[in-house]
């Protein structure tokens, strides 16, 4: 039986695509398929969501908001619902509902939830002569939107599928440099120690973590296969 799951270890890391063009590698910031969470901060946001499974609303007062600027890294998304985000509240609502219609398109097509929430990203380089940094997803928290209707605020919860610490990036960072993070306790729920911790682990290598939140499609057909 060892040997059999020493093999099946061994598929599903040959199913894992460590490519630049994987979001779970190299996680890059789109306008209409990401939102990055300001308020709640990373610690409470995960305390609120996750440990007291606690749905929060985006905020949709847009008749609200004032004209938009052409430089929308000016806007802050806030009013009425538990949630703040960077950008103008119109967009966040055309963005949410992209995210929102790709993530029911797959569970209805593919049955997988690829709606995530990262909860801290690591900023990293391939060696230390590289000027380039990739950022990745550290904790990834599966998440469901939903809206009653079009004057409705979006609803963020939390989904049934399991919390994991990114596989790819897992894979990667100990395929390439031989580093392997620490297990990461989803009933302990403390998230601010664990990003701390690899923070410190990582420091060496002049790699950077930061405590930021970010909603996106993340892709875990191949696991799922």
């Amino acid at each position: 039986m060892t040997v059999l799951n020493d093999k099946i270890e061994k598929w599903k890391k040959k199913l894992l695509d460590i490519g630049k063009r994987n979001r779970l590698i190299n996680f890059r910031i789109t306008k209409r398929s990401t939102v990055i969470i300001t308020t709640p901060e990373c610690t409470d946001l995960y305390n609120r969501l996750v440990l007291n499974e606690k749905s929060l609303a985006f905020p949709n007062n847009i008749e609200d908001e004032e004209e938009e600027d052409e430089d929308e890294s000016l806007y802050q998304a806030k009013g009425n619902g538990d949630i703040e985000t960077k950008g103008s509240i119109k967009n966040l609502q055309k963005t949410l509902r992209n995210l929102r219609e790709k993530a029911k398109t797959a569970i209805e097509e593919q049955g997988v939830n690829i709606l995530y929430l990262s909860f801290g990203f690591l900023k990293w380089r391939e060696s230390n002569d590289s000027e380039q940094f990739f950022t990745s997803p550290i904790i990834l928290v599966p998440v469901s939107l939903s809206v009653a209707s079009i004057y409705s605020p979006f609803i963020l919860s939390l989904h049934e599928d399991e919390i994991v610490l990114n596989p790819t990036l897992l894979y990667k960072l100990e395929n390439d440099f031989g580093i392997k993070l620490p297990d990461y306790d989803i009933e302990d729920g403390k998230i601010d120690s664990y990003l701390k911790l690899i923070s410190e682990q990582l420091s060496k290598n002049n790699w950077e973590v930061t405590f930021e939140v970010g909603l996106s499609l993340l892709s875990f057909l191949k696991i799922n296969m």
